[in-house]
């Protein structure tokens, strides 16, 4: 009898696992498409042998666990290689945008500065005609209105970062969250029975991956099931049952620079962000968004202040100094949010060449001031920065910026923006045609002015004078104290002499005696320049005129007169403000500058498309080598059915001999 039961229940332990194991493929085939679940796998053991007789006969079988087809190292890369894909994928499709945008046949900006430096060279030759003054100044509205439209764009991009942001964080934590309560759930199941939760194990891997998607994470394993999960640089998201929620924040600086910063305290973590969508946003906007807003911003203020100051050193046809043509952007000076002072700081530009595309932070240091250069990192030292004080305000100059602050706590700090808003805030500011400063303000002719305007040359010396230029500096010149540039003045020699010798001038308006200035000058070989200054401040500088010859004689005399409206002397140096090297401390022009704007964001645009293509050809390596260990195979499934499927007919053969043998006993009795 007893050989009869143990027949029978051997084979109904073999029925049992073979229906676990029938249950477990079908499971298989039923997911073969769920994303992260990996194959599950039924494990048969001995039941522990009876001690009959003198021997040990076997009790049959059972399922000591089912496993899941998990490989730790090749999960970590498919992690790792969804976070390079994402963050590579964001930045690409974000600087594609920019790209476009710069790079536009039709919205770039390198055909409006064609148009309108083709209009001022229509001025230059052709002085007094208003339809050409008209021209140029509806061309400088057009090119205002291109960096007005070029800077908006840019600052809508910005926008839309902020919002992509908010987004991603949101995500981030929902999926923090459900990672929280899976742990919590798997550590609950983990101890019961032999098995793990496999299903909820997957589920928590997929959610792992999905959050690698929005940003880079590292993962802990604990010895109860858990996982631990941090960003790249350690801040923790998710520790054992507790999810640690993000939100945004604005910037320390800029509040309209949105920040990534736990929601618990507002610690701010976003520099420690990388990897993901989030990390690729983040990487766009401060590698690639905002020096680009800089360098065209740039571009911007070197227009205004070049041809403001040319403008400024000619005359109008209204006889007036020019009037600024444009306008550029203010110097943006943004305080911390922790600082404890009530400082007060502004900013301007005193120098256009000597602009970077950078931004800087200003550090007080309890009385002394330290300033980074935010590009590079490093600060400035020596005579890159100079520092003074006078009175409460602090004055530091540096690279073409000067920033004045007082009321500074120690420990305060600023962000200086120099030129973040030249291209957005860039206006056109003259409208009048006729403001267009297109002469030089004086005509230097041999004689003395007559009261009807007529020039009488009487002069016995070969001296003449040059038609002038503006100076920054009076430098080797003879400087002509008691005037200032204004039409019209009359220069005569008080003594004569001859190549090395020394003669007297003297300098009266025309038709008076009233001696207005005076002085020597030495007749040399390559002439002897005089230095008139300026009244007006921009431009400042002198007007500069030489005196070349060998012979001069007592009375001899030169007029400066009014140019005149035919005269086109300050329109020329205008037009060629066009290939003027004033940017990059003089080494590249307008054009150059943005050509090199448009070079640096397509090579960066292109890498970003190398990279996301590498990126994406590793993932999917890493993803086929975890689905060959993971993933289902239909056909292998599909033998698994046939073995046990035949195992339980044997079982179910097995069971069906033992009740017949047993009836058979049961007769024989």
């Amino acid at each position: 009898m007893s050989g009869i039961s143990g027949l029978i229940n051997n084979a109904l332990s073999g029925l049992q696992v073979s229906q676990v194991a029938l249950q477990t493929t079908g499971n298989n085939i039923a997911n073969v498409n769920t994303p992260g679940y990996s194959r599950q796998t039924a494990v048969p053991t001995t039941l522990p042998p009876s001690y009959i007789g003198g021997q040990y006969l076997g009790n049959g079988a059972q399922i000591q666990t089912i496993t899941r087809a998990y490989d730790s190292y090749l999960q970590n890369q498919v992690w790792s290689s969804t976070a390079a894909t994402s963050a590579s994928s964001a930045l690409n499709t974000q600087l594609q945008q920019i790209s476009n945008l710069i790079a536009s046949p039709q919205g770039g900006l390198t055909s409006q500065l064609n148009q309108f430096f083709s209009g001022v060279a229509q001025v230059a030759a052709n002085p007094a005609d208003l339809p050409s003054r008209q021209s140029m100044i509806s061309q400088a509205q057009s090119l205002a209105q291109t960096f007005q439209s070029l800077g908006g764009q840019l600052q809508t991009l910005s926008d839309g970062v902020n919002q992509q942001i908010g987004q991603s964080v949101a995500g981030i934590n929902a999926l923090t969250q459900q990672i929280a309560d899976l742990n919590r759930q798997i550590n609950a199941l983990s101890g019961a029975g032999n098995g793990n939760p496999n299903d909820l194990l997957d589920q928590r891997d997929q959610l792992i991956t999905q959050l690698n998607a929005q940003v880079g994470v590292s993962v802990l394993p604990q010895s109860n099931g858990q996982v631990n999960v941090f960003t790249g640089n350690g801040q923790v998201l998710v520790a054992g049952t507790q999810a640690y929620a993000l939100k945004t924040a604005p910037g320390a600086y800029d509040p309209s620079q949105l920040e990534v910063a736990y929601a618990a305290n507002g610690a701010i973590i976003s520099q420690g962000l990388s990897g993901g969508t989030l990390g690729g946003l983040l990487q766009f906007r401060a590698t690639s968004l905002a020096p680009a807003q800089n360098a065209l911003g740039r571009i911007a203020d070197g227009m205004a202040a070049e041809f403001n100051l040319q403008q400024s050193k000619g005359i109008d046809l209204n006889g007036n100094f020019g009037q600024p043509l444009f306008q550029g952007g203010p110097v943006q000076v943004l305080a911390s949010q922790y600082n404890t002072g009530s400082g007060t700081i502004s900013g301007s530009i005193t120098d256009v060449t000597q602009l970077t595309t950078a931004d800087y932070q200003l550090q007080n240091n309890g009385g002394t001031w330290s300033v980074t250069n935010l590009s590079t990192g490093q600060a400035l030292s020596g005579s890159a920065l100079s520092v003074s004080t006078s009175g409460s305000v602090t004055t530091l100059a540096f690279d073409g910026v000067q920033v004045n602050v007082s009321g500074a706590a120690s420990g305060d700090s600023f962000l200086v923006e120099p030129t973040r808003l030249g291209a957005s805030a860039f206006q056109s500011v003259l409208s009048d045609p006729r403001g267009i400063a297109a002469a030089a303000p004086y005509a230097s002719s041999a004689g003395v002015l007559q009261s009807n305007g007529s020039i009488v040359n009487t002069n016995l010396g070969n001296l003449t004078l040059s038609a002038g230029a503006w100076s920054a500096a009076s430098g080797g010149a003879t400087l002509v104290s008691g005037v200032a540039v204004n039409t019209p003045l009359q220069i005569t020699l008080t003594s004569g002499g001859s190549s090395g010798q020394t003669v007297g001038f003297q300098i009266t308006a025309p038709g008076s005696a009233t001696v207005l200035a005076s002085g020597t000058v030495t007749l040399g070989s390559s002439g002897t320049t005089l230095a008139i200054p300026y009244a007006n401040n921009p431009p400042g500088g002198y007007w500069e005129a030489t005196l070349s010859g060998s012979l001069a004689a007592s009375g001899d005399a030169y007029a400066l007169t009014a140019a005149g409206p035919g005269n086109n002397a300050n329109g020329q140096a205008m037009s060629a403000l066009q290939t003027g090297k004033f940017l990059g401390n003089g080494t590249a022009s307008f054009q150059d500058s943005y050509a090199q704007l448009v070079g640096q964001v397509a090579t960066a645009a292109n890498q970003s498309q190398t990279s996301l293509a590498a990126n994406q050809a590793v993932a999917q390596q890493a993803s086929a080598a975890q689905q060959s260990v993971s993933g289902v195979n239909l056909d292998q499934e599909a033998a698994n059915l046939v073995q046990y499927q035949q195992a339980y007919q044997a079982a179910a053969k097995a069971i069906s001999v033992g009740a017949s043998l047993f009836q058979s006993l049961l007769q024989a009795l």
